[in-house]
């Protein structure tokens, strides 16, 4: 007969499984029947006459997991959820313009804690002006796109939905309706990573704009240079909204030396600027910012392509890919 109970190994919590044929292949899955969900991620390691199951990603509390053995259910075990009020919260929605392109690509959620994954499915949605929930707009995925930290969340639009000449365009056309508006909503039951839900769900309201079909041109930005030894921020005004994960990361400035200048970034209202707070005062001299060409506007074009190219615009033509390179001077 074969037994589960909760056990530990190696610091880590793990189903321990004892009175296993020698050729078993047992596998664990959430909720109380197999069949419904794919078997869980990890690793069997052996522990004296039994095995232990170690996952990938922790148990969640408060949740149901069974144990199969060659397609067979074997035995269920119910981890107790400890008496903890919710307490995770989304605390960032992108884009935050109140107006996006038909043709947006991608959302980013944030949360204030780490968060589990599998619930995206069921609990982010696009809803239309009335509530309902707009079909087949956020792309299918097995794999959720979260950060190491699990604490933000990458939805994406379907891109063969935007893409013109794509069957799904061809059908269905665009996910979103020039003038009109929808919401991304979050639910509640979207489960942070000791499986409570959020303290509450939300959602933020978009008005649809026209399409984006050019590339991001750092050449067309404002630049505001600050005054030598001080603190003042260098600044970067966009001709249009740009893609709020890779502004986190693809804008850099250097100093005379050439060397990196170290400092707080900030992105302003909208993602139409960015600035830099030095953490040290300016130095007098020529200085450069420097632009990733990956960096992409909402409608996912870069630096470098257009995302949904018009072969017949000599304009649209991919460009070289190699970092921009505007060039400032602080005042005197």
């Amino acid at each position: 007969m074969i037994d589960a109970s909760w056990s530990r190994s190696g610091g880590a919590d793990c189903i321990r499984l004892t009175g296993l044929p020698a050729d078993a292949h047992p596998e664990v899955r959430p909720g109380t029947a197999t069949g419904e969900l794919p078997p869980m991620a990890g690793r069997l390691v052996g522990d004296g006459d039994g095995l232990c199951f170690i996952p990938r990603f922790a148990f969640l509390d408060g949740t149901a997991y069974s144990i199969a053995v060659d397609g067979a259910l074997a035995a269920t075990l119910m981890r107790d959820r400890p008496w903890v009020v919710a307490s995770t919260e989304v605390t960032g929605i992108y884009p935050t313009a109140a107006e996006v392109p038909r043709n947006l690509l991608r959302f980013y959620v944030w949360f204030s804690a780490p968060m589990s994954e599998d619930y995206v499915a069921g609990h982010v949605r696009l809803a239309d002006d009335h509530g309902s929930t707009i079909t087949g707009a956020l792309l299918p995925s097995e794999h959720e796109l979260w950060d190491s930290a699990r604490r933000r969340l990458t939805v994406l639009l379907d891109p063969a939905r935007i893409k013109r000449g794509l069957a799904a365009h061809c059908h269905a056309g665009y996910p979103l309706r020039a003038g009109e508006q929808f919401s991304l909503v979050v639910g509640s039951g979207i489960r942070d990573a000791h499986g409570l839900p959020l303290r509450a769900g939300t959602q933020r309201r978009y008005q649809v704009g026209d399409d984006e079909r050019s590339h991001v041109d750092p050449w067309t930005w404002g630049l505001t240079a600050p005054r030598t030894g001080t603190f003042e921020p260098v600044q970067a005004c966009f001709d249009r909204p740009l893609d709020h994960g890779l502004l986190t990361r693809c804008l850099h400035v250097t100093g005379p030396d050439r060397q990196l200048v170290r400092g707080t970034p900030q992105i302003g209202t909208g993602e139409t600027s960015w600035q830099l707070i030095p953490g040290q005062a300016w130095a007098s001299g020529p200085h450069q910012l420097i632009i990733d060409p990956i960096l992409e506007d909402q409608a996912g074009n870069s630096v470098s392509r257009v995302f949904d190219r018009d072969l017949s615009r000599p304009q649209d033509r991919p460009r070289p890919t190699l970092p921009v390179t505007l060039t400032f001077n602080s005042a005197e």
